[in-house]
């Protein structure tokens, strides 16, 4: 993925916070030099995992203070009470100089140029399931994200968004909590300065936000079952004992998949025609006929890689 790439070009040590897909897409030489930051205690078995809760932003391990030269942050919401926390702990994390990268909607690029000093970038990633577009942030210079994504864009999206201002007048840049992440990098590792879109935030931007929430927390729920499948398939391949009770830990998380996207279509019976007249006017209700496969693809005992590779798919 582009995300992979650009932490494999830049090297060094990379903080991948609230992005278990990305760390465990890594590499395994990359990864060893990686963390990854996260809610869900699903990944704890492996060495690079941390226990990270946003609305504790600076309860990390000390040692981790000032030792990454890579943030990767993708939160989970997009609001601003949660975004001030998350720059809380890229301060925490970032060494001098590190470079950023975030993703949230176009609408909050002037809070993310006021919260941690990021520019969009002209690349933006195609994520699937999502009804909105997403944005990539950045403090820093990259050949790569300076070019349209042709999947996403034909035409240069920056065009069509309205400049806003750089900086609220009453911040102070000397005050570090008001200083951008990474703001030792030299002036030729910054980005080109981008149009700032600026967006008043509305009933329908708030509607198609809970939908986001909602397919996040299912592909949350889809990966934690990704880690004791692969420890239940390593133990079955090498005969250890133990697959048994990988296996029931798979099923507990497979359950609990379930359970979410059952959650999720009723929301979406309840707000199937708001959706749609959101996203496109249209006067029938807007539904995900994935939610039925992944549901068969739920409900099967299977256990095998290729079963893990459908997984990862519908995550």
């Amino acid at each position: 993925s582009t995300f992979v790439a650009e932490i494999c070009d830049k090297g060094g040590t990379a903080a991948l916070v609230s992005t278990p897909s990305v760390y465990f897409s890594l590499p395994e030489d990359a990864r060893k030099m990686c963390k990854v930051l996260d809610f869900d205690r699903q990944w704890q078995s492996d060495p690079g995992y941390v226990f990270y809760d946003f609305n504790q932003p600076e309860e990390l391990p000390e040692e981790l203070h000032g030792s990454f030269d890579f943030v990767l942050i993708d939160p989970p919401f997009i609001t601003r009470e949660v975004w001030e926390k998350y720059a809380i702990t890229a301060r925490f994390l970032a060494a001098k100089g590190a470079c950023l990268l975030c993703t949230t909607i176009a609408e909050n690029a002037a809070m993310m140029l006021e919260l941690m000093g990021l520019h969009p970038a002209k690349f933006r990633p195609g994520i699937p399931n999502l009804v909105y577009q997403y944005s990539i942030y950045v403090n820093y210079s990259s050949d790569r994200l300076k070019a349209l994504n042709p999947e996403i864009d034909q035409d240069d999206w920056q065009r069509h968004w309205r400049p806003a201002a750089n900086r609220p007048s009453d911040s102070d840049p000397s005050d570090p909590a008001e200083r951008p992440v990474g703001a030792a990098r030299s002036e030729e590792s910054q980005p080109e300065m981008e149009e700032v879109p600026s967006f008043e935030e509305t009933p329908e931007l708030l509607l198609l936000g809970e939908l986001r929430r909602q397919l996040f927390i299912l592909k949350r729920a889809i990966e934690a079952i990704q880690a004791p499948l692969q420890m239940a398939l390593r133990r079955n391949s090498k005969g250890i004992s133990g697959t048994n009770q990988a296996a029931a830990k798979v099923d507990a998380a497979r359950l609990s998949a379930s359970e979410i996207v059952d959650a999720l279509q009723q929301w979406l019976e309840a707000h199937g025609l708001e959706v749609s007249a959101a996203m496109d006017g249209s006067s029938e209700p807007w539904h995900m006929p994935e939610l039925d496969e992944t549901r068969s693809l739920l409900a099967s005992h299977e256990l095998s890689t290729d079963w893990s590779q459908r997984c990862r798919q519908a995550a």
